[in-house]
C-alpha cells in the first residue's frame, strides 16, 4: 500500500509540474501575429592562423610567415521573423540586414634571397574593414525548460564591403598577398540560447560563424583572407525578437475541452 501511495503521490507530482509548464514559446500562441521586428546588437572577432610561403622570381626568393591576431569590432542587425503554425523542424524564418565592422593584425617576417645576398623584412599590418550584410535564416527553437530554449540557425550571409582600411608597419614584397573578395555569400551556423524575457519580448544571446564560401566559388574556406593570413569570423550577439499581439485572438476564448454538465 506504502509503495502504491508513493507512486500515486509521485505521478500526481510529475502531472502538475508538467501542467505547470507554458507550452513551447514557438510555435508563438494565437494571440500573437506570427511575424516581428528584430534587433540584434553584435560583437565581432576572428581567430588568426600561420601561414608560411614561398615568393619565387627570375633571379630571388623571399620565404615569408604571417601569423593573423584577431582584433574587436562590432556591428548592429535588424530584421524580420516570421514564425509557423505547424513547426515540426523549421520554427520559425528571419531576413536582417546588418552593419559589421571587422579588426585584425599580421605580423610579417620575411627573408628575400637574391643575387646580391639576404635581406630580412618584419611588419606589423592591421585592418579594419566595414561590410554590408544581408542574410536569411532558417531556425529550429528546442525547448529546453519553461522559459528557454535552444536555438539553432542554418542560413546565408551575402556580405559587401563598404570601406577597407589596410595599414603596413614598413615595406617588404608582397606581389602574392590575399585579401577578402569586396563581395561573398556564405553559409552560417548560429546557435543560442533563447529566453521569454518578457510577455512580448525573446531574446537569444548567441555565437555564429561561417560554415563554407559558396561564392565566389574559387575558395570554400570560410576564413577571411588578409595579409595571405585566415581569419575565422566570430560574431557574437544578442536577438531581441519582439512579439505583436494579435487583436483579433487575443481575446479570444480558449477551448479547454468538455466541461462538466455539458
Amino acid at each position: 500500500m506504502r509503495k502504491i501511495t508513493i507512486t500515486l503521490f509521485l505521478s500526481a507530482f510529475a502531472f502538475i509540474s508538467n501542467a505547470q509548464l507554458s507550452k513551447d514559446i514557438f510555435p508563438l500562441n494565437r494571440e500573437f501575429k506570427k511575424g516581428g521586428f528584430y534587433i540584434a546588437p553584435q560583437a565581432t572577432v576572428s581567430i588568426g592562423n600561420k601561414e608560411e610561403n614561398t615568393y619565387q622570381n627570375q633571379d630571388s626568393t623571399y620565404n615569408y610567415e604571417v601569423t593573423g591576431r584577431g582584433k574587436w569590432g562590432y556591428g548592429l542587425e535588424i530584421g524580420w521573423f516570421h514564425s509557423f503554425k505547424k513547426a515540426r523542424l523549421i520554427h520559425f524564418l528571419d531576413a536582417g540586414i546588418a552593419y559589421r565592422v571587422f579588426k585584425g593584425a599580421a605580423e610579417h617576417s620575411g627573408e628575400l634571397t637574391s643575387l646580391s645576398g639576404q635581406q630580412l623584412f618584419e611588419s606589423e599590418n592591421e585592418f579594419s574593414n566595414q561590410y554590408l550584410v544581408a542574410s536569411l535564416r532558417a531556425t529550429n527553437a528546442t525547448q529546453l525548460g519553461k522559459w528557454t530554449f535552444l536555438s539553432t540557425s542554418l542560413g546565408l550571409n551575402y556580405n559587401y564591403l563598404l570601406a577597407d582600411d589596410y595599414e603596413r608597419g614598413s615595406d617588404y614584397p608582397k606581389s602574392d598577398e590575399t585579401f577578402l573578395n569586396d563581395q561573398s555569400l556564405q553559409l552560417h551556423l548560429q546557435v543560442g540560447i533563447g529566453m521569454r524575457l518578457s510577455r512580448q519580448l525573446v531574446g537569444i544571446p548567441y555565437v555564429e560563424t561561417p560554415l563554407l564560401t559558396a561564392l565566389p566559388t574559387d575558395d570554400l574556406n570560410p576564413a577571411f583572407p588578409f595579409f595571405s593570413a585566415r581569419y575565422q569570423p566570430i560574431i557574437i550577439g544578442i536577438k531581441l525578437l519582439f512579439l505583436r499581439e494579435d487583436p483579433m485572438n487575443c481575446n479570444a476564448p480558449v477551448f479547454d475541452g468538455p466541461q462538466p454538465g455539458m
